[in-house]
């Protein structure tokens, strides 16, 4: 692409050879069929070790805020921070993600995503105050917050669009996998060891992961594109603003009020500078980080639709469950993470099914499936009392955890498809800023709905919580109705041989 005014995504553009529009990755070379070989096993093995690392860290902390708290006599409100930074960080990073790529290369870009990650953990491992710990935790959330989406483009570009639907179930596994086990081993660490070792866990992790990819990863395609300009502009609009939304949604969901100044004032601030990175995304000069002309495209919009109900069903399970099986069950903080493995389980399952159905069924299917099979789910806990048997409860844990599982790998295979290898790291990044913002409002709304139920109650009674269920069972219904809306027949075709050329395709289009 040239420096003047962006072209509109033609065929061409997204079906250029490799070298021209390929990856920034030199994987292994996809292949006519859809198996992934070894050689691609071992680069994903190796990419997909960093990505569950930076997942584990998104909630291990999580059982750790009161221990924190009185080892550095600080109220909740500030150790919460810890938490907070870290995500804010990976809000702010996301954007930047897709155009690093682009320039520098994803070995490039994963290894500094990396071993930022690894510096970030093993400063806040040797915190000395509460303040170091936040600033120390926002370091570690830049390198996390590029990791995901670094490793989501490297893969789907390297397996072409023939393998992406199976390399989306690869990338599923850790994903569903990291959330559920970081409280566990948050709650062992702590309990066990030391509230350090929290983050020194991934200095040994990282330094394996980094000696392996030097061995494993191949080399760039190219040392660095000098063509690919950084939008500057688009850069300090679109990630303060997506922070901003994150910010706001997180306060209310801790504070339970979504009309307090703070969220407000942060929902208001978001909400204009995202409007003006719209309007700057259309008419700047410069490639913007994320092209809106993408969402032009039904096929790309219902997948990014799909997986922002998907981010809020998933965080909105892990944060009413756990809660339900200690404040209404009176089970600790460790027995109630014990009881979510189940659903990480059947995750892994559901995405393993979505690859190995990859070439018989579209995500059209298996994502509608999903989500309701989800629904059905979140249904039986919207009947739990106090005394509810914990393995029926377990099984339908699992049965959440097997439909959200069975619709990630199918609806990003399809968004990869949607729009061509060529912009395959700038959808990765909206894909990912829609499902934290997604993740970040489910958490919100089931926050204040839990809150307006308890009010005015003794103590924590089951039914408060079985009610607020039903807000997740309303969010897997419109995910499963986005999934069904996915252009194309419900039966797989032959893999395409063309990014670009059917419905689903970004079509040609002057930008205003």
């Amino acid at each position: 692409m040239t420096r003047g005014t962006p072209e509109p995504l033609t065929a061409s553009e997204t079906t250029a050879p490799p070298s021209q529009t390929g990856p920034a990755t030199a994987g292994p070379t996809p292949a006519a069929s859809s198996d992934l070989d070894p050689a691609f096993l071992r680069m994903a093995a190796v990419l997909l070790l960093a990505l569950l690392m930076a997942l584990l860290d998104e909630t291990i902390v999580n059982v750790g805020l009161t221990t924190l708290g009185g080892q550095f006599d600080s109220p909740l409100a500030t150790v919460q921070w810890v938490t907070a930074g870290y995500l804010l960080a990976v809000a702010a990073a996301t954007p930047f993600a897709g155009w690093a790529v682009d320039r520098f290369g994803g070995r490039t870009m994963w290894l500094t995503a990396v071993l930022l990650f690894v510096l970030g953990s093993a400063l806040s491992g040797s915190a000395w105050s509460i303040q170091s710990l936040i600033a120390f935790r926002v370091l570690q959330g830049i390198g996390g917050g590029m990791i995901v989406p670094v490793v989501q483009s490297v893969l789907a570009t390297t397996a072409g669009p023939s393998r992406v639907a199976k390399a989306m179930a690869l990338i599923s596994l850790p994903l569903t996998l990291g959330p559920i086990l970081g409280p566990v081993l948050g709650g062992v660490l702590v309990d066990t060891v030391s509230w350090r070792w929290m983050f020194l866990i991934n200095l040994p992790i990282g330094l394996v992961a980094v000696l392996l990819a030097l061995r494993t990863l191949p080399a760039d395609r190219y040392a660095g594109r000098p063509d690919k300009r950084l939008d500057v502009l688009g850069l300090l609009l679109l990630s303060p603003g997506f922070a901003a939304l994150v910010y706001g949604l997180t306060t209310a969901a801790h504070s339970g009020d979504a009309a307090s100044p703070r969220v407000i004032v942060s929902f208001a601030g978001g909400a204009l500078l995202l409007a003006g990175y719209a309007v700057h995304a259309l008419r700047t000069r410069v490639e913007p980080l994320i092209d809106l002309r993408m969402f032009t495209a039904r096929g790309f919009t219902m997948a990014v639709v799909t997986m922002f109900f998907v981010g809020a069903v998933a965080n909105s399970l892990l944060l009413l469950t756990p809660l339900y099986y200690q404040q209404s069950r009176g089970f600790g903080a460790l027995h109630a993470g014990l009881l979510l493995i189940p659903s990480g389980i059947l995750g892994a399952a559901g995405a393993i099914t979505s690859g190995k159905t990859a070439d018989r069924v579209t995500a059209r299917l298996t994502s509608t499936i999903g989500m309701l099979v989800t629904a059905a789910g979140a249904l039986a806990f919207s009947q739990i009392g106090s005394g509810t048997n914990t393995a029926w409860l377990s099984v339908a844990l699992a049965l959440t955890g097997y439909g959200i599982g069975l619709t990630a790998p199918g609806t990003m295979a399809f968004m990869y498809r949607a729009v061509g290898e060529a912009r395959a790291p700038r959808a990765t990044s909206a894909l990912f800023i829609v499902n934290q913002i997604g993740g970040a409002l489910g958490i919100a709304v089931i926050a204040i709905v839990l809150q307006t139920r308890l009010d005015g109650t003794d103590g924590h009674p089951a039914a408060a919580y079985g009610g607020s269920y039903w807000v997740i069972i309303a969010f897997s219904v419109v995910a499963a109705l986005a999934a069904l809306l996915l252009p194309g027949s419900f039966r797989a075709e032959a893999p395409p041989q063309q990014a670009g050329t059917d419905e689903s395709a970004v079509p040609e289009s002057t930008p205003v």
